[in-house]
């Protein structure tokens, strides 16, 4: 109320706040460094200038079903929400009261991010779920009077996760039965797949080593290659599991009896998506897996899921890093 009514006295636009900080990304446990740039219009009697580095993940989706039967037949809509703020510290660049005449002013401040934060991710609303994990830095200067406004900004900026675990060679392998219309037995065909490690970054050229024997009586038609990602959320108690291809590329086949060993490239890339790392947070989880699918004519796929870890975005696209 008392800021509405400093802006009906015409004492808001007093000056105006940049944030600038070294780099458009971090990693969990690395130092945020930058200022606050002050533009100040007309002078102004400040307590305390401050800035608030805080981290939040949010999931909401909503379900309607039909409920009743007949005349009584309705739709019912249930929301799940929830979010969880697992990050907000203050800065107290300058406590003292003091009188700031026009100018420009910088307060420079420095933050280290805790080691094991989430990171940045964003759904898109894919299959109508919107869940984020966005961190931002608020700048404010504090300005004395009950009908004063104070002078604040906030941006956001990104946060990547430090992946767990050893980067190794990634194998599965499995036989299966191959039936005509699941039913009538046709012989086996075994799968194993192979990749030169189990860590990756956006667009590096993975190489799928494929050995395929098909003990069947019918054709492998095609060899798919697929980056799957899988989103877990989860509000109020209640869990979801999205999964979404982000690319794919298609291989040759094997005919009936025969066997084939080859070497597959498959580029990692997100057409024009933002390809989020994987991460794990409270509420949101993403992760990635490679998956094979031998393709069998009027029988059950063949398929292989091998998990993987996305880090190192360099496709990310962000918003830009300086607020003015």
């Amino acid at each position: 109320m008392a800021a509405f009514v400093g802006e009906l006295l015409g004492l808001r636009g007093k000056g105006s706040i940049a944030i600038i900080v070294d780099k458009p990304h971090y990693i969990s446990g690395e130092v945020v460094s930058g200022s606050l740039q002050v533009d100040v219009l007309e002078p102004i009697e400040c307590n305390e200038v401050v800035v608030v580095i805080s981290g939040k993940e949010k999931v909401h989706w909503s379900e309607t079903h039909d409920v009743g039967s007949g005349d009584d037949r309705r739709s019912v809509t249930r929301t799940f929400s929830s979010s969880h703020r697992f990050l907000n510290q203050a800065i107290v660049l300058y406590s003292a009261q003091h009188h700031i005449s026009p100018g420009q002013y910088i307060y420079p401040f420095q933050y280290q991010l805790p080691i094991g934060l989430p990171g940045t991710f964003d759904n898109q609303c894919h299959d109508g779920v919107d869940a984020r994990v966005q961190y931002s830095i608020k700048g404010r200067l504090r300005v004395d009077g009950f009908f004063s406004r104070d002078v604040k900004r906030r941006q956001t900026f990104i946060v990547y996760a430090q992946l767990a675990g050893y980067v190794a060679p990634s194998v599965a392998e499995k036989t299966q039965v191959v039936r005509f219309l699941c039913c009538f037995r046709q012989g086996t065909c075994y799968l194993r797949v192979g990749m030169d490690k189990n860590m990756y970054t956006p667009g590096d050229v993975p190489m799928i080593l494929c050995d395929i024997r098909n003990e069947s009586a019918k054709d492998v038609r095609r060899m798919r290659c697929e980056l799957v990602r899988i989103v877990d959320v989860m509000a109020d108690r209640k869990h979801r599991t999205l999964q979404k291809t982000i690319c794919g590329a298609t291989f040759p086949g094997v005919a009936a009896g025969a066997q084939l060993s080859q070497p597959q490239p498959f580029q990692l890339l997100s057409h024009g998506e933002a390809l989020y790392p994987s991460t794990r947070g409270n509420l949101v989880g993403c992760r990635y897996e490679i998956r094979v699918t031998c393709d069998i004519a009027w029988c059950p796929d063949v398929t292989l899921e091998l998990p993987i870890a996305l880090g190192g975005p360099f496709l990310l696209r962000v918003d830009p890093f300086v607020a003015a």
